[in-house]
């Protein structure tokens, strides 16, 4: 073998020798670990069982013993263990070689000797052959020896009696007592809990958790268990000791109120103590604050609001509140609305949000938790929430004063927050028959964007398509502007209103004319009873000095009298106008007799005088100073008043009884035809081959049925023209009835036998019949009215003809009187002309009267004008047999100026008269109507005329001169200027008439015009053309010239044009009128209202108000 693996073998075996030798060390090691470990712990559970040391010391027990022994294995195991292993570090070679040569005596330092040559071989190249001769010698002499063989395990057993001796003790103590080694080791181990000396008896608290919420009590419950029980406990912390509660011999309980933080305790008796104990505090999850943000309902326009503190709300339905907590020591919280839970999360540390759209009356509650805290702290709200009222609706219904078929509604609505929408339906048909009811819905104008709101509507159901005889209802419908709920509607109260068939319209018309026959016969009377009463207080008055007592009272109750039948004449014309109003909106008018009832209305408009009141005034002026004279004055005013309106009244009256029976007589005239063309449509169907024998009789039944209504009333009007006290010229038709139903009952049995075709035949024969009898009656009546107007024509020419022959007797007497002395024998013959004059003017006036009470064209200031020439005529004869001439002539000219104007009346009556006549004779209705521009022309060249005669009478000079040939000449030029004037002036008044029938005024104001030409008509007639008279007329050339221009402007517009025709009921504006009063108080009222009130109370002083008004 070569001298390297020699030497590797030698490495080799002290390899060896390090691992024994380190194995070695490792036993030893635990040996005395072993020792250490049982002698320490004898040491440490004997002194611990004996000593009873408290947590310190056994802390500090149980750490040295610990310590102790990591201190052991770290000196004692781990070094040889690693070095064993190879781990860490370990003996060198050389170190080695030295111990075995201790060990060996017979190896000493050789070994040593043999590692340093070999290192020197490695460092001295030169001499390394004799170097590695050298090693190989010495290892040749080591290789018989053992290196192991130097460590002598054995040696260790000598130490094993330090194990036996205390791990003895322990099992001695073990067997003997093992309660010292398992009591002091466990409290060893538990080193940090208390043990109390062993005592007779035991604390056994029976509480199952010492942990309570911070605040919260937390009851002890104590018992004691053992042979020896004492009689008191107390419990020790660690401020104070307190006396627990004995319930019995073992059981004791003590109450920890308000426990704010962790609270230690022992429980003492006896002079032995239990273990320590612990009370832990669980951190009390609270509720600090919370507010609220409120997200309104979008349809109330209210901007969102946050109230901080919040707790209970009072809040409108649908509002949507968000709700922010603030929390402390809370890691959830539970919301509960109306018993449903919701876990609500936090938004960030202690910071809850939750959110809900409330729509009732709530109750909430909130509850802060954590993981701790078992029992629930909670606070309770309420959400008052105030629901979307129902809106309310009041309607006060109206009929117009004149038209039947208009209702005025005068309303008002209220909500708390205000409407979608407010309509008027109506329903037409049987409301059982719901397949054929028509339903119809409008839309009525109000601001619904308050939260009450006025509205008034007007509805006339002349253009709704309604038909006679149909049933109609309605009412108002309002909604709310509910965006929760969507809106909810109310309806007014259903009315009702039955539309009158053309027979009930007839009865309900004819009724109307009886009601103002009635009450004008009532009104002659009143009219009498005042006349006679004031002649004869007049005459009473003639001898008294002073007025007594009784003589005012009677003065008083005349005056109350001649008021009352001024409000009764007043009564007649609403119903005229009403009645009138009603004929021409139902029934198809004869263009005629829609004509004659104009004028009727026109006349009974002027009845009453506009001096009346002012009359009265003055009588009561004289009556309070006790004026005798001013008093009779009044008196005779009003006896002269009443005089005139009897007259008149009894005129209105006769003629109102005229037109009533052509009205009547039309009536009948025209359901005959209707029933005409009814019969032609029956007879129509009868004739097809699917007819229905049955159902046709039954329809010919009620055609015989109205035919029959209409025999009774034609029978009926012969009878009121038998006591009528003028005729008229009618003969009751009663052939020609009787040949109608003999063809009606004809075709009634031929339908009765279901022979329809032969039932046709008569059924065309009675329609024939009846369509030849209606335009019969109608021919008769236009007949006879053509010879009543040229009889009554003839008369009116001839009293005009008197009346002028007067007039100028008068104005003859009168220039001869000038120039005539009292003395003069002629004064007498004067006189005496004066009086035939008069004598002649009373037959006229009784031929004047009787006419009037049958021409309507006859203006009702005729009878004042008659009135105004007896008066002066009896004064002027009373002035001439006193010889006062001045008085007298000024009585004449004032007698002479009302012959005049009545004159002009007349004439004016007579051309309407003629024009009247003309029509009906061409039947073409009007003619063509003249222009504003044409009419303008005419006055201009009428001016022109008026400048020249003003010129020619200024030459004549004074004309009391003898120049009675020019006087007359003149006064014929004046009265054709009049006439010409005249025919101006009725002209632009039908122009007016047409052209502003709707109101509007297109044409400026004409009846302004139509009173200066009337003006100039009567200075033409008593001679005077002044120079005022002739500026008049340049403005009334001016404002023609206007209403020319707006006529132009008118016709080119084309919007106006269109609503030319628009009939609006009398009674509108004088509704609208009121509304508008009403609804300005009531918006006064309300602004009274402090806007910061709720509904309730808006409500209640709404009331109030209500209320108040209606008082």
């Amino acid at each position: 073998m070569n001298t390297a693996g020699n030497y590797e073998l030698l490495i080799e075996k002290i390899n060896l020798f390090i691992r024994k030798y380190y194995f070695n060390r490792f036993l030893r090691g635990l040996i005395f670990l072993g020792a250490g470990l049982f002698s320490a712990y004898v040491v440490i559970t004997v002194s611990e069982y004996f000593g009873n040391f408290n947590i310190l010391f056994r802390t500090i027990l149980f750490y040295f013993f610990i310590f102790l022994n990591i201190g052991f294995i770290a000196w004692l195991i781990l070094p040889s263990l690693l070095a064993w292993l190879k781990l860490g570090k370990t003996l060198t070679h050389d170190q080695a070689a030295e111990i075995i040569g201790k060990h060996f005596s017979d190896v000493n330092d050789k070994l040593l000797n043999t590692l340093q040559l070999k290192k020197l071989s490695d460092a001295d190249p030169r001499h390394r052959a004799l170097i590695e001769a050298g090693i190989d010698q010495k290892i040749e002499t080591l290789k018989p020896v053992s290196f192991p063989a130097a460590i002598n395990i054995k040696e260790n057993a000598k130490y094993l009696k330090w194990v036996i001796f205390p791990a003895a003790i322990i099992c001695i103590i073990a067997l003997a007592a093992p309660s010292v080694l398992t009591e002091s080791t466990k409290r060893l181990i538990r080193h940090n809990e208390y043990f109390v000396p062993a005592a007779p008896f035991n604390f056994i608290v029976q509480n199952k958790t010492l942990s309570v919420v911070q605040g919260d009590d937390l009851k002890l419950d104590l018992k004691l268990q053992g042979d020896k029980l004492p009689a008191d406990v107390y419990v020790e912390t660690a401020n104070n000791t307190f006396k627990l509660d004995k319930e019995n011999i073992s059981k004791f309980h003590y109450l920890f109120t308000n426990i704010q933080k962790n609270t230690s305790f022992k429980l003492t008796a006896n002079g032995f103590t239990s273990a320590p104990y612990e009370i832990k505090v669980n951190l009390r999850p609270a509720l600090l604050h919370f507010d609220a943000d409120l997200n309104y309902p979008a349809y109330l326009h209210k901007k969102k609001e946050t109230i901080p503190n919040a707790g209970d709300l009072t809040i409108p339905a649908g509002t949507e509140v968000k709700w922010n907590f603030h929390t402390q020591n809370a890691t959830a919280l539970q919301f509960l609305i109306n018993g449903r839970p919701v876990m609500v999360n936090p938004a960030a540390p202690d910071v809850f949000e939750h959110r809900e759209r409330v729509i009732k009356n709530s109750v909430y509650k909130i509850i802060p938790l954590n993981a701790m805290a078992n029992r629930r702290d909670s606070a309770s709200y309420r959400l008052n929430v105030i629901a979307d009222e129902i809106p309310t609706i009041t309607v006060q219904e109206k009929q117009d004063s004149v038209s039947i078929k208009t209702l005025y509604f005068n309303g008002s609505i209220q909500d708390d927050h205000g409407f979608s929408s407010l309509t008027f339906n109506y329903k037409v048909g049987d409301p059982a028959d719901k397949v054929n009811l028509k339903t119809y819905t409008k839309q009525v104008k109000a601001d619904l964007s308050q939260t009450q709101a006025g509205f008034f509507y007007y509805w006339s159901l002349k253009d709704m398509g309604i038909k006679p005889g149909d049933q109609v209802t309605y009412y108002f419908e309002v909604a709310d502007n509910d965006g929760v709920n969507g809106p909810k509607k109310v309806r007014s109260p259903e009315h009702s209103l039955h539309i009158p068939d053309a027979a009930e319209l007839n009865n309900e018309l004819n009724a109307g004319t009886q009601q103002v026959k009635q009450k004008m016969e009532s009104a002659i009377k009143l009219a009498g009873q005042v006349e006679r009463e004031s002649q004869k207080l007049n005459e009473l008055l003639l001898d008294k000095n002073n007025l007594s007592f009784d003589e005012k009272k009677q003065i008083q109750d005349l005056m109350q009298k001649k008021k009352d039948l001024d409000d009764l004449v007043k009564e007649i014309q609403g119903e005229n106008k009403k009645n009138l109003f009603n004929r021409q909106e139902n029934q198809q008018q004869d263009k005629n007799l829609s004509e004659k009832q104009q004028q009727m209305e026109q006349l009974l408009d002027k009845l009453l005088d506009p001096k009346t009141e002012e009359m009265l005034q003055k009588l009561a002026q004289m009556l309070q100073q006790e004026q005798k004279e001013g008093t009779r004055d009044q008196l005779s005013k009003m006896q002269m008043d009443n005089k005139s309106l009897k007259k008149e009244l009894d005129r209105m009256l006769e003629l109102y009884k005229k037109l009533e029976f052509e009205q009547k007589l039309n009536q009948n005239a025209d359901q005959l035809k209707n029933l005409a063309q009814e019969q032609q449509q029956l007879s129509e169907q009868a004739r097809q081959p699917d007819a229905n024998a049955k159902d046709l009789q039954k329809e010919q039944e009620n055609l015989n049925k109205n035919f029959q209504d209409i025999k009774k009333s034609l029978d009926d009007l012969q009878k009121t023209n038998e006591q009528a006290e003028h005729k008229q010229e009618f003969d009751n038709p009663k052939q020609e009835e009787q040949n109608i139903d003999q063809q009606m009952q004809k075709s009634s049995d031929e339908l009765s036998k279901n022979d329809p075709k032969k039932a046709a035949q008569s059924q065309q024969k009675a329609a024939g019949q009846m369509k030849a009898l209606s335009e019969k009656m109608q021919q008769k009546e236009q007949e006879g009215e053509e010879s009543q107007n040229t009889v009554d024509a003839q008369q009116l020419r001839e009293l005009l003809k008197n009346l002028v022959n007067s007039s100028f007797a008068q104005e003859k007497v009168m220039q001869t009187l000038k120039n005539t002395s009292t003395n003069d024998p002629n004064y007498i013959t004067l006189s005496q002309t004066q009086k035939n004059i008069k004598d002649n003017l009373k037959t006229a006036e009784d031929s004047l009267y009787a006419l009037s009470r049958r021409i309507p064209q006859i203006q009702t200031t005729v009878n004042q004008e008659i009135a105004g020439i007896n008066d002066h005529i009896d004064k002027a004869l009373q002035n001439l047999g006193e010889r006062v001439t001045p008085e007298a002539s000024r009585n004449q000219q004032y007698a002479m100026t009302s012959m005049n104007n009545l004159a002009l009346m007349l004439s004016e009556a007579l051309d309407q008269l003629q024009n009247a006549m003309s029509k009906g004779k061409s039947g073409k209705g009007k003619g063509k109507q003249q222009s504003v521009s044409s009419l303008a022309r005419m006055q201009q060249q009428l001016n022109q005329n008026m400048q020249k005669a003003r010129e020619q009478m200024q030459q004549q000079g004074n004309p009391g001169k003898s120049q009675n040939g020019n006087n007359e000449n003149i006064s014929e030029q004046l009265a054709k200027l009049a006439r010409q004037q005249q025919e101006i002036r009725e002209a632009l008044q039908q122009l007016n008439r047409q052209e502003n029938k709707d109101g509007t005024g297109s044409l400026g104001n004409l009846d302004k015009i139509s009173q200066q030409m009337e003006q100039t008509e009567r200075d033409l007639v008593n001679r005077r053309i002044s120079e005022e008279a002739i500026k008049r007329q340049q403005q009334i050339q001016s404002r023609l010239l206007e209403a020319e221009k707006a006529e132009q402007q008118r016709e080119q517009d084309q919007q106006r044009e269109s609503h030319a025709g628009k009939d609006v009921p009398p009674g509108y504006i004088k509704a609208l009128q009121e509304y508008r009063q009403a609804n300005e108080k009531q918006t006064e009222q309300v602004k009274t209202i402090p806007p910061a009130l709720n509904f309730y109370y808006k409500l209640k002083i709404k009331s109030y108000f209500d209320l108040l008004n209606a008082k």
